[in-house]
């Protein structure tokens, strides 16, 4: 068996995660005929339940605050995850007073709506549904998991003071990690067990917020490649979305969180075997949340989207009928071995069978509308595509992209599951129990783009010799010269014969 372990670190990619293991659960059989769609084995490990049962938990380790973690503690069974705090949020500890003492505690936090009526449907045997207004409370990712972790897959880092902004400080990222690692054994404890249980650990997947887990993620990835040099990486990092052009050279704090995400990208240029950039909704095409319901957290709608394509574009790692694993597959879309950059989209759903490319697909990686660029390769995955859509969505991309074979890699799957924690719009049937979809990863020339601005925004920083941004003068000139070298690698153009004449 070849595992995966997966990391998440910070707010959104843990609502995003959640949504992603949500999915992983629906491919759960539980009769003697079901044959399984994927290799549960590859994602999860085996653990014992509160009464001694046995399941399975994600191959998981989650890094947050303390304060996003919400009722993860009430609402898991496998385990006491949550710290006693006080008022302040801080761990309460013994001291050496010996007088009376009077205790202060918050009261205990409610769980949610959705986590008070899974639990009523396993006790119940019910059919679980919920009405959109009953999700759209959703306070944290914790409020609609549906599935149980093991205690060290929790990694709760402390609260942050409101008097602080460690928001795109690359400095404070990389000391954040150093001090959870010196306090906890983090390498050589947590991440270490889970590796050890595996019998052939084929890599890691990572997706994390990089405005205020970029030092913190390159320092735990460095770790983790000194221990496991062989490993492959496929790291999907949500960049903060302060776009060059829209900031205001007086706002400091957007100014380094620009920085912050360069020098991240840099930093997995040399860590990473691939790398999938993703911006936020903000940045993306309009019109790609028209078949989600709305909801009054942002996060949990945009988590959603976001967590379909990556869910489906890394399907081909989990499938049962597959030999594909993150070696294999970081091969063929860095072939050329100078790309290890490529972009995430797709379209979601995907409604009828003369469906629109070029109008519907979303470019998640780069900001702004859609628009064909040349691409190096390409990894396809369809979901629910009847042989006559199959056959038109190939001769649509054919004629978008014009890449050939061997260059492309087609998947093709039964429809995405829709979990009831999933926002999706109920048609006249009802809700529905499956979505067709299409999702994308391509080593394109566009990405080169992304390298070239973050390039310019950084050596107009040395021309205005900026010296507050928490890198000094020498460090950013090193840093332009290192994302222009990235930019060049995606604008030489590539080999003729990948391209229709």
């Amino acid at each position: 068996m070849k595992e995966i372990l997966y990391i998440q670190a910070g707010q959104l990619s843990n609502y995003t995660g959640t949504h992603f293991w949500n999915t992983q659960e629906s491919y759960f059989t539980y009769g003697d005929g079901e044959e399984p769609l994927t290799n549960n084995d590859v994602s999860f490990r085996e653990g014992i339940g509160p009464t001694g049962e046995l399941t399975i938990c994600p191959r998981l380790v989650i890094f947050d605050r303390k304060a996003n973690f919400g009722t993860l503690a009430a609402s898991n069974a496998l385990g006491e995850v949550d710290d006693v705090e006080d008022e302040s949020g801080s761990e309460s500890a013994p001291g050496p007073w010996t007088g009376g003492i009077v205790e202060y505690r918050q009261t205990r936090m409610a769980k949610s709506v959705y986590q008070n009526r899974m639990e009523d449907f396993k006790e119940q045997n019910e059919d679980l549904s919920l009405a959109e207004e009953e999700l759209g409370g959703v306070r944290y990712w914790s409020d609609f998991n549906r599935v149980y972790y093991v205690p060290w897959s929790v990694q709760k880092l402390s609260n942050v003071a409101e008097w602080e902004t460690p928001d795109g400080d690359w400095g404070v990222g990389m000391e954040s990690f150093k001090s959870y690692d010196d306090d906890k054994g983090l390498m050589e404890g947590d991440v270490r067990l889970f590796v050890e249980e595996c019998d052939s650990l084929q890599g890691a997947q990572t997706i994390n917020d990089t405005v205020s887990f970029g030092g913190f993620m390159s320092g735990f990835l460095t770790a983790f490649r000194d221990d496991f040099s062989k490993l492959p990486l496929l790291v999907f990092p949500i960049l903060s979305g302060a776009v060059s052009e829209e900031i205001d050279v007086d706002n400091t704090l957007s100014m380094k969180k620009r920085i912050n995400d360069a020098l991240y990208l840099r930093s997995l240029s040399e860590l990473s075997s691939i790398t999938v950039p993703l911006q936020p909704a903000s940045l993306w095409s309009s019109g790609w949340d028209n078949s989600l319901a709305p909801h009054r957290n942002e996060l949990y709608s945009q988590s959603a989207y976001l967590s379909c394509h990556i869910e489906t574009s890394t399907l081909p790692l989990r499938l049962k009928e597959t030999t594909e694993d993150l070696s294999s597959i970081s091969a063929k879309l860095n072939w050329r071995g100078t790309t290890p950059f490529v972009n995430l989209g797709g379209v979601f759903p995907v409604s009828s069978e003369e469906f629109d490319l070029s109008r519907q697909f979303v470019n998640l990686s780069i900001p702004g509308p859609f628009k064909a660029s040349p691409q190096y390769s390409r990894l396809d995955v369809t979901r629910g595509f009847i042989p006559s859509w199959i056959s038109n969505y190939e001769s649509s991309a054919a004629a978008l992209w014009s890449l050939r074979d061997p260059y492309v890699s087609r998947f093709h799957a039964p429809t995405y599951p829709i979990p009831t924690s999933f926002p999706v719009h109920a048609d006249r049937s009802g809700r529905p129990l499956g979505v067709n979809m299409l999702a994308s990863l391509a080593a394109s020339s566009d990405t080169g783009l992304l390298f070239k601005n973050h390039a310019t925004f950084v050596d107009d920083c040395v021309r205005k010799r900026r010296l507050d941004l928490g890198i000094d003068l020498d460090e950013l000139k090193e840093l332009g010269n290192g994302l222009w070298t990235l930019y060049d690698n995606y604008s030489e153009g590539g080999d003729g014969a990948m391209f229709e004449d």
